[in-house]
Parts: structure tokens; C-alpha cells; sequence
């Protein structure tokens, strides 16, 4: 292997470690108190080195978003290629949303904390650009189970065109889920809040314009889904 591949796999592997330490950090005390130099005590390594793979702490907060987008990526692609109608496609991408926030509770909030503008105005150009491409990757995922409803004639709203009601869904589940998953207050803990949650995704999606599915399809979607969106005791950076 030549010196450069070599150098290059090395640099990538120890970015790899600081950022699966870094998850680690945050559950133990909270986004605002990691700091790049706290990183570099604790992986026991200078803190130029940590600054030579990010700039500054935001820098570090958007590649965390960026792995979320990843996983949420893979999950995404691997509903849309189940042998499912369009509208089912549609409601499997929300529980898979919903399920990957309840796994992944850091990487998610993360990917919240990172659309503040205070966050976004000081991460690097790259590291923005490096997201974006995932996300947009993602955003394809999305369309083409939309236009699967839109070709079967499965959505029917006179006010709002499928991509404006699949943002205005999408923005919807981000509050529900950020709402009942980063608060202990409104965390789903009992059979029946776990029907809420299903009966008002079902609200949600009808609302905006497609078919309402009903509580048994709903259940059986979302076992679906958990054989999808891995479940690990923390999460996992994937690099």
C-alpha cells in the first residue's frame, strides 16, 4: 500500500474515534459541555491534532448531524426497497424516522443542535457540504416513495402539492418525536401511549392528504420497521 492510501486510511480512522468518543462524551454530559479540548484529553492526544479534523466544536456537531443522516440514509433506502405499495412506503419512512430517533436519541439530537444558526454560521464549508449531499441523498429516498403515491393515485390534496405536504409531514414528526424523545416528561412508556403515538401518525399523514391506515396496519408496518432500523445498547459512528 503506498504511503499516501496509508496515511490517508489512518487519518479517517482516528477521525472515526474521536467522533464515536465524542458520542460518548455527550452522554455523559450534554452537548455544552464538550469541547475540543475535553475530546483531546480523554482520546489522549494533543488538542492541535483534534484541531487538524475540526476547526472548532461546531465542526464536530455537524459531522455527528452528518451521521445521523447516514443512518437515517441507509434505514430509508432499505424501506423504500421493501415490496410495499406507495402509501405503506410513506408510513414505514415515519416509523423508521420515529424508531431511529428512539435508538439513536444522541445522533438525533444532534442533528437538531446542528440546524441553529449559531452552529451552521461557524462549521466549516466542507463539512456543511459533506451533509448536505447525504441529506439530499436522502431527500431522493423520500420523493420516490411520494411520486410511488402520486402514481397510484393514492394522494389527494386540493391546497397542497405532495413535496410541500411531504415537508410540512416530515417537519411534523421531527416536533412529535423531539418533543416525546428529548423530554422525560412526554416519553411513550406505556401499550397505550405507544397506540397514540401510531393513531396520531395515522392523523398526521391522512391530514396532509393520503389514505389513513388503520391501527393493525399500523402495527404490522411498524414491526417491520424494527427489523429495519438497527437497535444497539448506544450509538453506533459508522464513518
Amino acid at each position: 500500500m503506498r504511503t499516501v492510501q496509508r496515511k490517508a486510511q489512518e487519518v479517517a480512522a482516528r477521525e472515526r474515534m474521536f467522533v464515536g468518543l465524542a458520542l460518548e462524551m455527550v452522554k455523559r454530559v450534554g452537548f455544552h459541555n464538550l469541547t475540543l479540548g475535553k475530546l483531546a484529553t480523554e482520546a489522549g492526544y494533543s488538542k492541535g491534532t483534534v484541531y487538524n479534523h475540526f476547526t472548532c466544536r461546531e465542526d464536530l456537531l455537524i459531522e455527528l448531524s452528518t451521521e445521523n443522516a447516514r443512518q437515517q440514509l441507509r434505514y430509508y433506502q432499505a424501506v423504500a426497497d421493501l415490496p410495499l405499495g406507495g402509501v405503506s412506503a410513506l408510513y414505514a419512512l415515519a416509523l423508521a424516522y420515529l424508531r431511529h430517533a428512539e435508538v439513536s436519541p444522541v445522533l438525533f439530537e444532534s442533528s437538531i443542535t446542528a440546524r441553529t444558526e449559531a452552529v451552521c454560521a461557524l462549521a466549516s464549508e466542507e463539512r456543511m457540504r459533506r451533509r448536505d449531499l447525504v441529506e439530499s441523498q436522502m431527500a431522493q429516498v423520500v420523493s420516490s416513495v411520494v411520486d410511488r403515491t402520486v402514481t397510484e393515485r393514492a394522494f389527494d390534496n386540493a391546497h397542497l402539492t405532495p413535496d410541500v405536504a411531504v415537508d410540512a409531514l416530515r417537519s411534523s414528526i421531527l416536533g412529535y418525536a423531539a418533543t416525546h424523545l428529548l423530554s422525560e416528561r412526554f416519553l411513550w412508556s406505556t401499550e397505550r401511549d405507544a397506540e397514540s403515538q401510531l393513531l396520531t401518525l395515522a392523523a398526521m399523514v391522512h391530514g396532509l392528504g393520503w389514505p389513513y391506515l388503520g391501527l393493525d396496519e399500523l402495527r404490522a408496518l411498524q414491526r417491520t420497521v424494527v427489523g429495519v432500523v438497527d437497535v444497539s445498547p448506544s450509538d453506533v459512528y459508522v464513518g
